[in-house]
């Protein structure tokens, strides 16, 4: 265990690293929060109403809706 710690330690942590992360928190906070909630869209396809692929979900609009405007809470509070 220490040897691991040891070894991430000397990682460099970019600008670059901690966008990613943040980026998939927001994902999975997201789309955990929201499954909790009743939504039926999967992890994948958070992402993809996320990423603007609307109406790619016939009849779960809503849910397609609620994913973004978390997703957009989020980064307006948090990140």
């Amino acid at each position: 265990m220490e040897r691991h710690r040891e070894a991430l330690s000397i990682l460099p942590i970019t600008a670059t690293l901690i966008a990613s992360l943040r980026e998939t928190a927001r994902l999975l906070s997201t789309h955990y929060s929201t499954q909790i909630e009743g939504n039926m869209l999967t992890q994948s396809e958070v992402k993809q109403a996320i990423e603007g692929k609307k109406g790619g979900f016939p009849g779960r609009e809503r849910d397609e809706r609620e994913v973004r405007n978390y997703f957009r809470a989020l980064e307006y509070f948090f990140f």
